[in-house]
């Protein structure tokens, strides 16, 4: 096997392996700069290498940046949030805690995406895979955590991707700690981790010689799905009569977990509810199996059709703006609902107060200082260590894939900012070469090789779920109005966990006649921890008194907030905003000719929850070359 010389040295055994090399290096650059900050590691110490070269560029178009390079570069786009023009954008590779130096400058010359000649990979589910696929899968991703830590496709190395590029290593400006770069939280989620599962499905491929294999995805979004696949579950596999380790497993998973039906809505199922064994045979005479299996299935039904589907902005995220204090990126529903529930789920959970997490419980110890223990897939930094990870987002790649040919999304969005972004990528493990491919290189999955088993089925078990009112609607049914009448909040306001906020009256402009035009629920200025679980649910014309049994399986659910923990350097909060279509709620309550609605705000989680702008109700055209918001 060959490497290149832009491979970092290993780490002596005794060394903490770094997050970033720790040479620092400069070059000029227009106005800002990116700064990729180390982690210290955590108690493993097996796999915590985060290899980075020490400086790369990154190119746009008038705006500001969209992406940073997958592993190693950075990515071009622009983003007119405020009209200004970058050129260039630096990252400068530092470690102030290890001696360990910076790799030295890349001379490998990086090459453009090429189209994929004919598709050869066909992803199907998990739980569906053969005997003989199962090991074959096996076998790859044990041959790529045999690589070298050092090599830029090892399984140390791709999970260090996600770690540096999810969990604010980079920033806009080295000299301001609240302001991280992620390829969550906008328009870039979608599209980022869809070239970083191709070129790891890739290696994959590559190591066992077989240009066909294809990536399985964990299919949650069916009933046969709703567990962790045993092919992960175990730590040892029996192959020909022989025990192995299973390189599949993880052991920082939630292991009560396993074997049970999984929790698409799991951050707001109360604490102590009791869960439910896995039956893939359950019967519709067992209510309480089939009523959580509905609400599964009532959560993916919500953000790929009701309240996500119908506009590119709320499905897919909002356009990148990268402003120090922006407050205007946001999650789509594809990143912010089953996606963030199932990181959660997999995830280990925290433990009780007053016990804490720390490296002797196998907390992870996170740039910003503080040791976080819902590691793995449960926390950002962590989550590409986690094998399951992939397949997972093998599935939230397919439900793109889904929206964008059987539920018309198409490519979302027209605008250049956003095909143009381009990410760069490390390929072929045996002579790792750099490659930049683009957004618009990705749209297509056909053009990448791959294909999924159902890509072509128009029905899936998700688009007719059973919604169930809270309330009565409608003439002859009493107006859930709050009684007393509620005062609206003062804002900023402070969301606590399970106190239902009331805003009442909100102003709901005429429905819209014009065709692409649709109204949407802004809130804008949500200050929350990245390091702590943060979720809130949001639903109309429901009564305070209900407002707890609010669920994507009640036709009143308009929504949800939801991120997975990271970490932030130095502490502190983040600020973004969520944009919900609510055409679809508001025909179900039948308010779509109402002056006004009552909106109802429900905390589903311990941490501090900041709202300092009042929820509104806006606009929003679907144009032929991206959405506009308008009051």
């Amino acid at each position: 096997m060959s490497t290149s010389s832009l491979l970092a040295p290993v780490a002596p055994a005794a060394s903490k392996p770094p997050a970033c090399p720790s040479k620092k290096t400069t070059a000029s650059c227009s106005r800002r700069t990116v700064s990729c900050r180390a982690t210290t590691g955590d108690a493993r110490g097996d796999d915590s290498l985060l290899w980075l070269p020490r400086r790369d560029v990154l190119t746009g178009l008038g705006g500001v940046a969209a992406g940073l390079a997958g592993f190693p570069g950075l990515a071009s786009a622009a983003d007119e949030c405020q009209g200004e023009k970058i050129n260039s954008k630096i990252v400068q590779c530092t470690d102030p805690n290890t001696g360990f130096p910076c790799p030295p400058p890349s001379k490998l010359k990086i090459v453009d995406f090429t189209p994929e000649r004919s598709v050869t990979r066909c992803r199907r589910p998990v739980h569906k895979l053969v005997p003989e696929f199962q090991a074959k899968y096996q076998e790859a991703v044990r041959k790529m955590k045999d690589l070298p830590e050092s090599n830029p496709l090892s399984f140390t190395a791709q999970a260090a991707i996600h770690q540096a590029y999810c969990d604010g290593h980079y920033r806009y400006d080295p000299t301001k700690v609240d302001a991280p770069f992620d390829v969550h939280f906008s328009w870039i989620f979608p599209p980022w981790h869809r070239m970083y599962i191709y070129f790891y499905e890739r290696t994959l491929g590559q190591l066992i010689s077989d240009d066909t294999f294809a990536l399985p995805y964990w299919n949650w979004d069916s009933p046969a799905g709703m567990v962790i696949p045993p092919l992960f579950a175990t730590a040892r596999v029996n192959n020909s009569g022989r025990s192995k380790i299973n390189p599949l497993y993880d052991q920082y998973r939630n292991q009560s977990h396993l074997g049970k039906l999984v929790d698409l809505d799991v951050l707001n199922t109360p604490q102590g509810t009791p869960l439910i064994p896995f039956n893939a045979n359950a019967k519709q005479q067992d209510q309480k199996y089939m009523a959580a299996v509905n609400k599964n299935l009532c959560t993916v039904y919500q953000q790929q059709v009701r309240v996500g589907g119908p506009d590119p902005r709320s499905f897919l995220g909002e356009k990148l703006c990268s402003e120090v204090k922006n407050d205007r990126n946001s999650q789509g529903t594809l990143e912010s609902m089953a996606h963030t529930a199932m990181h959660v789920w997999v995830g280990r959970a925290t433990p009780t107060p007053p016990a804490t997490c720390s490296a002797g419980n196998g907390g992870f110890l996170g740039h910003d200082g503080t040791y976080h223990c819902e590691n793995d897939m449960g926390y950002l930094g962590t989550a590409g260590r986690d094998p399951l990870f992939y397949s997972h987002h093998a599935n939230v790649d397919r439900l793109w894939n889904i929206w964008s040919t059987n539920l018309d999304g198409g490519n979302g969005f027209k605008d250049k900012d956003w095909l143009n972004a381009s990410f760069v990528f490390y390929d072929n493990y045996e002579d790792p070469q750099l490659v930049r491919i683009k957004v618009s290189d990705v749209l297509d999955t056909t053009r990448l090789g791959y294909t999924y088993e159902d890509a072509k089925s128009k029905k899936q078990p998700w688009m007719s779920p059973t919604l169930t009112p809270l309330v009565p609607h409608g003439k002859g049914s009493s107006p859930p109005r709050p009684s007393p009448p509620a005062k609206p909040p003062v804002y900023p306001l402070t969301l606590e966990k399970n106190k239902v906020v009331e805003v009442p009256a909100v102003a709901l402009p005429a429905k819209p006649t014009e065709a692409g035009k649709l109204r949407v629920l802004v809130i804008q200025g949500i200050q929350y921890d990245p390091c702590k679980l943060n979720k809130f649910d949001v639903a109309i014309n429901v009564p305070a008194s209900k407002g707890l049994q609010v669920g994507p399986q009640c036709t009143e659910y308009a929504g949800t907030f939801a991120v997975v923990p990271s970490s932030k350097e130095g502490g502190g909060t983040l600020q973004c905003k969520i944009v919900l279509c609510i055409d679809d709620v508001l025909t179900d309550i039948k308010a779509d000719n109402d002056s006004t609605i009552n909106l109802v705000i429900v905390p589903r989680t311990d941490a501090a929850i900041n709202l300092n702008l009042a929820p509104t109700i806006q606009y929003q055209t679907i144009s032929s070359d991206a959405a506009s918001v308008s009051a």
